[in-house]
């Protein structure tokens, strides 16, 4: 008797329509992403009120930058009275994680489509590790011209999500305990880590296993580089392995019947 095939499957018939894919992605984002994204701006609209900032500013923070690490270093400077040249380097340094994403995310989530370059910049505004990881695990059974809106439903209740949750912390972040604020930073990095268990390729739980370990080596050594360092060499090494694994593969099929 044949497997059923998962709900990603299932959803990504060649006959979705725009409309669907966009719902489909929306409700892929409802949950654990969604939940994730707004508990860690919860936490960050809190921080934003203690340190004395409005909520046209903290929202502003939320919606331009969209990125926690360059959010806190824009916070941090700000209050520090930086000068707006060095707060903008920051920022930038800061989300410069994402180009890697970006440049490979962006011909998955287009689908073969041909867009003009500030539609393109509009776009990869709203990505994020959340998005990226979805993008990779989900894109690759969709159709090419659903990615797209799937895309485009996915962020837009994750964007929600994270602007929601920096109103609620700044609004009401100070009455809830430090715990609790802690706890809400974790929700994101434990929502990709069971993505990953989920992965069907095993070059996706190398890359993260790698990683971890020489972040964890590099870190008393480097610092904060240690993050990006550690997830561009894991990344390289697990590319590279995987690759290896699927020519092994693809040599021994001939000589399997």
């Amino acid at each position: 008797m044949d497997s059923m095939p998962d709900r990603t499957e299932v959803e990504a018939e060649p006959s979705l329509s725009t409309r669907a894919a966009v719902l489909h992605g929306a409700r892929r984002c409802l949950g654990v992403p969604a939940l994730g994204i707004g508990l860690s701006m919860m936490g960050f609209g809190a921080v934003a009120h203690d340190l004395g900032f409005t909520a046209p500013q903290t929202i502003a923070t939320t919606a331009l930058v969209w990125g926690l690490p360059g959010q806190l270093a824009y916070m941090e400077l700000a209050t520090a009275g930086a000068p707006v040249l060095v707060v903008m380097a920051a920022v930038a340094f800061a989300n410069m994680r994402m180009l890697p994403m970006v440049v490979t995310g962006l011909p998955l989530i287009l689908g073969g489509r041909r867009l003009g370059f500030l539609a393109r910049v509009a776009l990869v505004q709203f990505v994020a590790v959340t998005v990226w990881t979805q993008m990779n695990n989900d894109a690759p059974a969709l159709p090419r011209r659903a990615r797209l809106p799937f895309y485009l439903g996915f962020v837009t209740v994750l964007y929600t999500a994270g602007l929601s949750g920096t109103v609620i912390g700044y609004s009401g972040g100070t009455l809830l305990p430090d715990p609790a604020l802690r706890v809400a930073v974790f929700m994101t990095p434990l929502y990709l880590l069971l993505l990953v268990s989920a992965a069907r390729h095993p070059t996706n739980k190398l890359a993260v296993a790698l990683g971890a370990a020489l972040g964890l080596g590099l870190y008393p050594v480097i610092g904060d580089v240690a993050v990006l360092a550690a997830g561009l060499a894991g990344g390289t090494v697990a590319c590279a392995a995987g690759g290896l694994l699927d020519r092994r593969r693809g040599q021994g099929e001939p000589g399997d019947g």
